[in-house]
């Protein structure tokens, strides 16, 4: 007959249970290093294409720590995401400091990255909140990944979260790898924080090797050629403006939907869910065509977004 667990060994039981499996520390480090290194090369390519500017990203620390410790303190006027996805409601834990987010708008509306950018000491303006929600959004596209290794975060994420939710949003308690990504602009230093469940992240990283020092040039060379032969659907669309859900909803059979002015040249050529060109809608005898412009302009797309919001 099996002995009965002593009163601490019961209470260890339940508390483990409540607060998730830990893994060992020298592997979930190891998976969590390389899951921060493959990711760190998109997420510097996104802040370089999207405030076309100065603003480097660097791979802080990696430790291991609980989720409740990911929350920004009390009293900061940063940004924080709990991203969902299927395998776990709290898949991807997300942090923008003040100092991020004040590098990022700064960047992005051409400040002098000679010059001290000051501390955001007050409550999220609109704005700031809007591009804090796109940083998460490409973030936690980054981290997802693809295919059978995906988290299956689900898209759109909710609203950041900001000024006192963040103190009061309840986060369930449990053992993760944080990973830090230091965004830099000349003087001015902000921190991009995400961090994982050890659940998720080995359960999906956990065959993760090492191997994140081979040169990317040997692996490009090793499967440049395959890559380029693959073939990719392209689609050209037309953006016809904004309406309202009601107008929308009253769409019917046969309704004809009029072009804005200087829409047939605003057309768009995108390849996985990617815009590469600005292109002109026209017509070569009986079959329609378009014509390449100019390429796609992250940057500036992204400004006239925020603009007309």
């Amino acid at each position: 007959m099996n002995s009965q667990p002593t009163p601490v060994q019961m209470r260890d039981l339940i508390v483990e249970r409540l607060t998730g499996e830990t893994g060992n520390p020298d592997h979930v480090l190891d998976t969590a290093r390389a899951c921060a290194a493959r990711c760190l090369p998109d997420i510097a390519d996104y802040f370089k294409e999207t405030l076309s500017t100065t603003v480097e990203v660097e791979l802080g620390d990696i430790e291991i720590c609980r989720t409740a410790e990911v929350r920004l303190p009390e009293g900061s006027f940063g940004a924080m995401m709990v991203a969902t996805a299927e395998i776990s409601p709290d898949a991807l834990f997300m942090t923008l400091d003040a100092d991020a987010i004040t590098i990022a708008v700064g960047a992005l509306f051409g400040a002098d990255p000679e010059q001290k950018l000051s501390p955001i000491t007050r409550e999220l303006s609109e704005i700031e909140v809007e591009i804090s929600a796109k940083i998460f959004e490409t973030v936690a596209q980054i981290f997802n990944g693809s295919g059978a290794r995906s988290f299956g975060v689900k898209f759109p994420l909710v609203e950041p979260i900001v000024g006192e939710e963040i103190a009061t949003h309840a986060m369930r308690d449990g053992p993760a790898a944080r990973m830090v990504f230091e965004l830099v602009f000349g003087e001015n230093t902000g921190k991009l924080t995400v961090a994982l469940p050890q659940r998720v992240l080995l359960q999906l990283r956990g065959d993760a090797t090492a191997n994140t020092s081979a040169p990317a040039g040997a692996w490009r060379a090793k499967f440049n050629e395959e890559v380029m032969r693959s073939r990719l659907p392209l689609t050209a669309a037309i953006p016809i403006g904004e309406m309202t859900l009601r107008q929308i909803a009253g769409f019917h059979p046969g309704q004809v939907i009029e072009f804005p002015e200087q829409a047939q040249s605003q057309a768009r050529l995108t390849a996985r869910d990617q815009v590469l060109f600005v292109c002109e809608l026209g017509k070569l005898g009986q079959n329609y065509t378009v014509r390449i412009l100019q390429p796609f302009d992250a940057h500036e797309d992204f400004v006239e977004g925020l603009i007309s919001a």
